[in-house]
């Protein structure tokens, strides 16, 4: 599941670019490219766009998926380095939306409690209550699942 801030069009550009690098990984290896592979593509891909393009991609991703080695998350900025971690945020007030989740998360939240953190450092970066859409990747089942929007919320 890619997520990005930048130029809506770059950011389509590159989600455009997983979803085919994912698909030719499953037909010929008639399996899921895992998240690892999927995002040293991405930051091959933006290196050398960077590299050999007239101007750089505009926007950074943040890569998230599950598979045999477990959840997995990835940052990739538009030079093309790439970071595995717990959490990010990106974007113009990504420093705020850390500062509110390194304050506040704790290895025991339950799903709903880091979601509501989520939510909340996003709302504190913005300065006002967004429409935020959930989706969560469950290491138990290696998938992705996106949660219906709530009215309130």
């Amino acid at each position: 599941m890619p997520l990005g801030s930048g130029y809506i069009g770059d950011i389509l550009q590159l989600i455009d670019t997983l979803r085919l690098e994912a698909q030719k990984h499953k037909l010929t290896y008639e399996s899921p490219i895992d998240t690892d592979s999927l995002a040293k593509h991405l930051s091959t891909y933006l290196h050398n766009y960077t590299t050999y393009a007239v101007r750089p991609q505009a926007a950074s991703i943040i890569l998230a998926g599950a598979d045999e080695t477990g959840v997995q998350m990835y940052q990739v900025d538009p030079s093309g380095t790439f970071f595995r971690g717990s959490g990010f945020a990106i974007g113009q007030a990504a420093d705020m939306a850390l500062d509110v989740v390194t304050k506040e998360y704790s290895a025991d939240l339950t799903q709903q409690q880091a979601i509501d953190l989520s939510k909340k450092a996003i709302e504190k970066a913005l300065g006002e209550k967004p429409i935020v859409e959930t989706g969560i990747v469950l290491s138990g089942e290696n998938t992705f699942h996106k949660i219906p929007f709530e009215k309130g919320n």
